[in-house]
């Protein structure tokens, strides 16, 4: 069954669809979390083998695996502080500010997808550094066997999250566009009040 609440009452009721999609977000999340600690943990184990001066060593895979999950988890801090600012209650719910406030608040997330590219830029540039230090070395960089296939996923699990953290924003966004119409009085030059609508009709 869907989610029959929230409801504003008298026939008015949120969308339903986009707080569910919301829960499947949040669980493709939670599964990428766990493969990311286990590929962490992966790799901590290969770290502790490779002798000092391995040419592995020189490419960096741990520090930008570090330094996507700060981009990530910066710009996450950043939208949870625009939402706790039209949210104060922690619900998403209309009537707790003005409806362009929120809909400012919710486009935040869409800020994830410039993180996504600059982690995929970040992933080529490091590839291109492993072409070079083939070149360099004349040999090939020689990886313990699934050590690649684990940079793989712990990047994959990475970009997946970013992903599912886009995908919200669109979904907080068809929330928004559910909340009831609210009108604004504004004065105009004729020393007149007019109401204007806001949100979507």
């Amino acid at each position: 069954p869907g989610i029959a609440v929230p409801s504003m009452g008298l026939n008015v009721s949120l969308d339903a669809a986009g707080y569910e999609n919301l829960l499947i977000e949040q669980g493709k999340m939670l599964s990428q979390l766990d493969l990311l600690i286990t590929t962490q943990r992966s790799l901590v184990g290969y770290y502790a083998h490779l002798p000092d001066k391995h040419l592995v060593r020189t490419i960096h895979w741990p520090a930008l695996l570090s330094t996507s999950l700060v981009q990530i988890a910066q710009k996450l801090s950043e939208c949870a502080d625009n939402l706790r600012s039209v949210f104060s209650n922690g619900l998403c719910r209309p009537g707790t500010c003005d409806i362009s406030h929120i809909i400012r608040a919710v486009a935040a997330f869409r800020n994830f997808e410039d993180v996504i590219l600059a982690i995929l830029s970040d992933v080529a540039d490091r590839h291109a550094a492993y072409l070079n230090t083939i070149s360099s070395s004349g040999d090939e960089v020689r990886y313990t066997p699934g050590f690649r296939l684990t940079i793989a996923l712990a990047i994959s699990a990475i970009l997946t999250i970013g992903q599912s953290l886009t995908n919200s924003g669109k979904h907080l966004e068809r929330i928004v566009q559910s909340f009831p119409i609210e009108e604004v009085d504004v004065e105009v030059p004729a020393n007149t009040t007019t109401t204007i609508n806001m949100g979507d009709g």
